[in-house]
């Protein structure tokens, strides 16, 4: 009978729940934008676009980056002409950015009651980074750990001490989210002991969702007439999805009570890293194996 206590650790769960909280996280190795588009106009007494207009999209060689939360969302590009151009939009704090309306909006782009923009180019910000504006989100639409599949805004902005503004509008579709890597952990129920050096091996596989080197860490634990025999789990697996891979795992004991034949307690932890994501994934398990000598 297979005794298992499975403790799947929640990595990845607690990620998404802190982007959907508006808590900033480690942007994804997000894939280049896929279509990406920003045009700005101002009027002759706006500092960052000095009454010109400019166009830029990815069809035209601009190169787009996106990265946020649920709650903050910056769009980056580069112009080989103008230079970088930068716009911050975010809802007030504790709020998703949605499709809807957002007025009042100042130059605190981070943990403000009021919402943000932040639109800068050519060089040139608003003097002491004093601006407000408004924006208006038409469609928005993330992925895991602040992946972003799509996101249409309209905006305006004005810096402070000019009497000009900035508006533009900006269009960003990228291809559907990849899957998040998920990594499973199984110990099998039955193991060896080596009777003349006392070493135990325990197995067992590990499957996954996606290529990953899988890294294993544990405990192996036997008590014996209340003196206790302790080791170390250590290992590594090349998965790749489908069949389960399989792992095994020698430890000599750490204490002056070896291993023998019997029951053991092995409590394994898999981990790897989604590359696509940047966060850490892993499994528990924990198992009753019966270990037979040699």
């Amino acid at each position: 009978m297979r005794l298992s206590r499975k403790r799947p650790t929640l990595a990845a769960a607690l990620a998404l729940t802190a982007a959907a909280l508006g808590v900033l996280v480690a942007p994804p190795a997000q894939a280049a934008v896929q279509s990406g588009s920003l045009v700005v106009t101002g009027d002759p007494g706006d500092p960052i676009t000095g009454g010109q207009s400019y166009s830029f999209a990815t069809a035209a060689g601009n190169g787009f980056n996106v990265w946020g939360t649920a709650n903050h969302l910056t769009v980056q590009v580069f112009d080989q002409a103008t230079g970088t151009w930068t716009l911050d939009l975010s809802a007030p704090v504790g709020q998703p950015l949605a499709v809807g309306t957002y007025t009042g909006a100042t130059q605190n782009t981070y943990e403000s009651p009021l919402p943000g923009i932040a639109l800068s180019g050519n060089d040139r910000i608003c003097d002491g980074g004093a601006q407000t504006g408004s924006f208006t989100v038409t469609d928005i639409s993330w992925g895991p750990h602040g992946y972003l599949e799509r996101f249409d805004a309209t905006f305006e902005q004005r810096c402070a001490y000019y009497e000009g503004s900035a508006r533009g509008e900006v269009h960003i579709v990228n291809p559907p989210a990849p899957p998040v890597l998920a990594v499973d952990v199984q110990v099998a129920t039955s193991g060896t002991v080596d009777g003349a050096t006392g070493e135990a091996t325990v197995h067992g596989t590990v499957t996954c969702t996606a290529p990953a080197t899988v890294y294993l860490q544990g405990e192996i634990t036997q008590v014996q007439n209340r003196l206790l025999a302790q080791g170390a789990l250590r290992a590594e697996a090349a998965c790749t999805p489908g069949e389960p891979v399989a792992w095994t795992a020698s430890s000599p004991s750490f204490s002056s009570t070896q291993f023998r034949r019997g029951d053991v307690e092995v409590a394994a932890n898999a981990s790897s890293y989604d590359t696509t994501y940047n966060v850490f994934v892993s499994d528990a398990d924990t198992v009753a194996v019966r270990l037979r000598k040699l």
